[in-house]
């Protein structure tokens, strides 16, 4: 039995591992989507953009292993909640770097026209604590952290929303000033709502090592 317990939670670490791995590549994709969004490089956008197949290529492949070793293994307790965490963020992690393929998408649509400085820096604001809250979460749950350390790596969920709200408001009051900003303003939109989303899913990241730790999931989208 002690050898089948080692063996299950070998394969437990090596699956959350392979989830760190993951979530390194989607942190990645995000960061260049900031870059391109900063320095307007249409080429990088493409770029990112397929680069998400990679993405996508590495989910199935995880998918796949999480299953196996759930039907294999058996395992029971803080393995199976783990295990089956796994299997979720797997799922997770690749519509988060579906985001940072999104916003390239987006830049591609706009094309050569500038967009006006303000907006971008407060854009970039929402996407910084994004990241920062989604690379704090999946350490958390990667290094098996305990509730109130999970809780802290997305303590910036509130701040995400205000800053979001915040910038919907200066666009649409602009859009109302002047009709000629209604593209650029939406594309802005459309920008700040997938960094937002970045935090929302992080959020379910940390959810998911509160679940593994203490067994049993909080809402910690403080919009919800």
């Amino acid at each position: 039995m002690t050898d089948s317990i080692n063996l299950v939670q070998k394969k437990r670490a090596q699956l959350q591992s392979a989830i760190g791995d993951l979530g390194t590549r989607v942190i990645h994709a995000l960061q260049q989507s900031v870059i391109c969004l900063k320095t307007h490089d249409l080429a990088l956008a493409a770029q990112i953009i397929a680069a998400d197949a990679d993405i996508n290529q590495q989910r199935r492949a995880l998918e796949q292993q999480c299953l196996v070793t759930l039907a294999a293994y058996k395992p029971a307790g803080e393995d199976l909640r783990a295990l089956g965490s796994c299997m979720e963020l797997v799922s997770e992690l690749e519509r988060i770097g579906d985001y940072a393929a999104d916003v390239a998408s987006v830049m591609l649509k706009i094309g050569e026209v500038p967009l006006p400085p303000e907006p971008v820096i407060a854009i970039l604001d929402v996407a910084d604590n994004a990241m920062t809250m989604l690379a704090a979460a999946l350490d958390a749950f990667i290094s098996n952290s305990d509730e109130p350390t999970a809780r802290a790596a997305v303590i910036r969920e509130a701040q995400v929303d205000r800053d979001e709200a915040a910038l919907v408001k200066r666009v649409l009051d602009q859009m109302q000033i002047d009709a000629s900003f209604a593209l650029v303003g939406t594309y802005l939109l459309w920008i700040v709502h997938n960094y937002e989303r970045v935090a929302d899913r992080a959020t379910t990241v940390a959810e998911r090592a509160i679940y593994v730790a203490a067994g049993h999931t909080p809402n910690l989208n403080l919009a919800d």
